[in-house]
């Protein structure tokens, strides 16, 4: 599941994704985030932003995104990156 979230005209967020753990590493979080992407660009957004748990960062490189930055520590414990790609 996910969530796009518009900021400004021209930036969307990523939010609330998760994959349940049974389908992990079977191609269904990149079909989601393929999804939300397309949906940013209909909406008119040029770049798609989020904060992603330390141990996903990979993930979202590996489609494309970058870290930017620190991004707030959830809960006081599980340590977050921002990431961000450009739209084409």
């Amino acid at each position: 599941m996910g969530r796009i979230h518009l900021n400004s005209p021209v930036e969307a967020q990523v939010r609330y994704m998760a994959v349940e753990p049974q389908f992990a590493r079977g191609g269904l979080g990149g079909r989601i985030l393929v999804g939300l992407e397309a949906r940013a660009r209909e909406l008119g957004a040029k770049r798609v932003v989020l904060n992603s748990r330390e141990l996903a960062c990979r993930f979202y490189q590996q489609h494309g995104y970058a870290v930017c930055g620190p991004a707030e520590t959830m809960f006081g414990q599980i340590p977050h990156a921002r990431m961000m790609k450009e739209l084409s």
